[in-house]
């Protein structure tokens, strides 16, 4: 087990991505625009048009993931995770009449109606994903 500190929070952004406007694109897109490399996001509310996932097969060391996408009208059950150093690990859950869909969202996934997200900034964090032989993006003191 490994953690990281920062030494506060910083400003509070309330995003609202329009209808085909993609999420984690948006997301980083405007935090840029503003200067903020770390963030995490509080709430999520909303609804999906197409949906970019993966999700994992096996229990093997290395990282084995199926990748989908799905287009339906999907209401947005929660969107949650961290923005670091600048990038968007972002994980999901959504239904739709067709059923449910968890897993970690990807690029290319669109807004139906809207999406409204409360971004936190993290101050005093210098950390970066890096990815491991087990091909697993892990967090890592920056260089």
């Amino acid at each position: 087990m490994k953690h990281f500190e920062a030494s506060g929070l910083g400003r509070v952004i309330l995003l609202e991505i329009e209808r085909g406007e993609k999420i984690i694109e948006s997301i980083e897109e405007k935090l840029n625009e503003l200067n903020i490399k770390n963030a995490f996001i509080a709430s999520s509310v909303g609804s999906i048009k197409h949906l970019e996932y993966h999700r994992p097969l096996t229990f093997e060391l290395a990282a084995t993931d199926e990748y989908l996408q799905v287009d339906s009208p999907f209401e947005i059950g929660n969107i949650s995770g961290t923005i670091i150093d600048g990038k968007a690990h972002l994980h999901f859950s959504v239904g739709s009449f067709e059923g449910l869909h968890i897993g970690h969202i990807e690029r290319g996934t669109e807004v139906l109606y809207l999406a409204e997200f409360t971004i936190i900034e993290i101050e005093g964090l210098n950390i970066e994903r890096r990815l491991t032989p087990e091909k697993v993006n892990k967090l890592f003191p920056k260089l």
